[in-house]
């Protein structure tokens, strides 16, 4: 396997978990489940991280959000693990800007088919997520 294809399906694999837990149910306001984490925080992650290319400004937005209770604590948790590492080089921005891209795309394919998350326990990689819904439609 080439070296940009498995950091490739690694960014896939760490999407595939963040997004899966930023789909989660938590109790929402009148007791209606809620995702962990919105989807306009997802695309907000995307639209900051496009117009600051700067990956330390990137972790205190994400903290900023987790304070806030915007995204939640386990959700923040892998995303600061992911971004915690990388530098600010074009290269590591262009990383971090494809990761939050395919959890964005992740996110969208399990929302807008309806899957449930809690189905997904122990899909800790894109092959197994895409192995998964094969198998539910």
């Amino acid at each position: 396997m080439s070296q940009a294809v498995k950091a490739n399906t690694d960014l896939l694999d760490i999407a595939t978990k963040i997004a899966i837990s930023a789909l989660t149910p938590q109790q929402g306001g009148r007791g209606t489940p809620r995702p962990a984490v919105d989807i306009s925080n997802i695309n907000n992650l995307l639209t900051y991280m496009q117009s600051r290319k700067n990956i330390r400004d990137l972790l205190a937005y994400i903290l900023r959000q987790m304070g806030r209770g915007e995204i939640d604590k386990n959700t923040g948790k892998l995303l600061l693990s992911a971004l915690k590492d990388m530098g600010n080089t074009p290269e590591d921005v262009n990383r971090a800007l494809e990761l939050i891209g395919y959890v964005k795309w992740i996110y969208e394919t399990l929302a807008g088919l309806n899957i449930n998350v809690t189905n997904l326990k122990g899909v800790d990689t894109f092959q197994k997520l895409v192995n998964e819904v094969a198998k539910m439609m």
